[in-house]
């Protein structure tokens, strides 16, 4: 008996020496599969952006020293980083703030912004209460007010970079949105003062225009999505201001229209910003072969000996044959994100399910190009949940225009339900295409928001109603 349990560990051991050998050939012979001209082009980030009229080069020197020249600092980020990109090297410390010269912009660490979104606080109330300290703030960072609203004037907005990679830096946004949260208290401010009524509004116009031309020109996801979170308070604002103020509707028709018009459908597509992220991702694994030490430092840290860990990095890995997936998966993803919030909504599991089932590691996937698949899927996040934040904002927009013409038409709560019902195609709910909800106990109208992490509420509030 011992002797059979003997042969049977020596055939089982010896069977997985054999597997081992095999798998080992096969990852040392079995050649890189050829790259597809669709995957190649699709791969390829390099382009050549705006300069002189781009306000990404505002943003990136944003927060440099008041004696300094943004757009200037925001240039030299942008070429160190291209200089280094190009000659393929490490930019785990690249700096942002070794341009900023000797006195950038800082706050304090305990302090936060003046209106906190996510307690449901009401911002116009909470700014127009805490008026010693906006204007206290005004006064100490009024150099990057400047700036800010600087930034307005520029009409180009894009990445800047001429190429993109996991380890290119982001943009330092929490300067700039703690500033626009300053422009929003003086906005509120100035709402008080009839007098002063006009000014606050124009401002307030001018914001949304120039976070809807972020919106819709950048080419980076992260940019989308500060877009959406920062026009969703502007947008709360107005709200806010509409509901105190119900008379601007009318005194400033021409100007609350600027403010309220729905995003277009141009201004809201998330495939540019996906496909730039596609991009990056899968431009990492170009030459990743010949650099082993990535994925050795990132997946195999926990194996024994440098040596192993190259081997199996760098023998389980073929570039080509990752970038080809990768093309295919990116392509049919983009198709996809480029349909209706409507159909989006509707086929988001099978998406999901189809993408899960693709993503299984099959037998197959041992002997040819495993590194290449767990990598990929370990990085590859669910991209839809992005296109269902820039959805919800489209709601909000939708909802703000509705509450200015329910004001302007002057008519009671038993009367909003057919304005909503006769509204037209442009201002109904984005996911299912009906007229928007309408609870006359609240006075809200609203819609079912279907975005994580969307610092915006799904309804606005008709106070003025009697």
């Amino acid at each position: 008996m011992k002797k059979i349990a003997l042969n049977i560990t020596k055939w089982m051991l010896g069977l997985m020496l054999g597997l081992i050998v095999v798998v080992g050939l096969c990852w040392w012979l079995i050649p890189d599969e050829p790259l597809t001209p669709e995957a190649d082009k699709f791969t390829s980030f390099a382009h050549a952006p705006p300069a002189a009229n781009n306000a990404y080069f505002m943003i990136w020197g944003f927060a440099a020293s008041p004696e300094l020249d943004p757009h200037v600092v925001g240039r030299q980020i942008v070429a160190a980083h291209d200089r280094l990109l190009a000659a393929d090297k490490d930019l785990s410390n690249f700096k942002l703030e070794n341009f900023y010269g000797e006195r950038p912009l800082k706050f304090p660490k305990d302090s936060k912004r003046i209106c906190d979104l996510t307690k449901n606080e009401n911002c116009l109330m909470v700014y127009q209460s805490k008026q010693a300290e906006v204007e206290a703030q005004s006064e100490e960072y009024k150099v990057y007010l400047a700036r800010y609203r600087k930034i307005r004037e520029y009409q180009d907005f894009g990445l800047a970079l001429s190429q993109l990679s996991s380890q290119s830096p982001v943009v330092a946004w929490n300067p700039i949105l703690r500033i626009s949260d300053l422009v929003d208290g003086n906005i509120a401010e100035r709402m008080k003062s009839k007098t002063t009524q006009r000014a606050a509004l124009e401002e307030l116009a001018a914001e949304v225009s120039s976070w809807r031309r972020l919106l819709q020109g950048n080419d980076w996801l992260i940019t989308q999505m500060i877009s959406v979170v920062t026009l969703g308070r502007k947008y709360r604002l107005a709200s806010e201001i509409m509901n105190a103020y119900p008379e601007v509707a009318t005194v400033y028709p021409a100007l609350m229209a600027k403010i309220t018009v729905p995003l277009l459908p141009a201004e809201t597509s998330t495939v540019n910003s996906v496909a730039a992220e596609a991009r990056s991702v899968n431009g990492t694994f170009r030459g990743m072969q010949a650099r082993g030490n990535f994925l050795e430092d990132s997946f195999f840290e926990g194996l024994p000996g440098s040596p192993l860990r190259a081997a199996i990095a760098v023998g389980g890995f073929r570039a080509n044959a990752t970038l080809n997936e990768g093309y295919r998966f990116f392509n049919e993803l983009l198709v996809f994100l480029a349909k209706s919030p409507k159909e989006v909504l509707e086929g988001h599991k099978a998406l999901l399910d189809l993408q899960e089932k693709r993503a299984r590691f099959s037998l197959g996937a041992v002997f040819y190009n495993p590194v290449g698949r767990i990598t990929a899927n370990l990085i590859t996040p669910s991209y839809t949940e992005y296109a269902f934040r820039v959805f919800d904002l489209i709601g909000l927009s939708r909802l703000l225009d509705l509450q200015r013409h329910i004001i302007e038409a002057n008519v009671g709560t038993d009367k909003v339900g057919s304005l909503l019902a006769g509204a037209g195609p442009g201002l109904t709910n984005p996911y299912t295409e009906l007229p928007m909800s309408w609870d006359p106990t609240t006075k809200q109208v609203s819609f079912k928001m279907h975005g994580k992490r969307n610092v915006s509420f799904g309804y606005v509030t008709l106070d003025h109603l009697k």
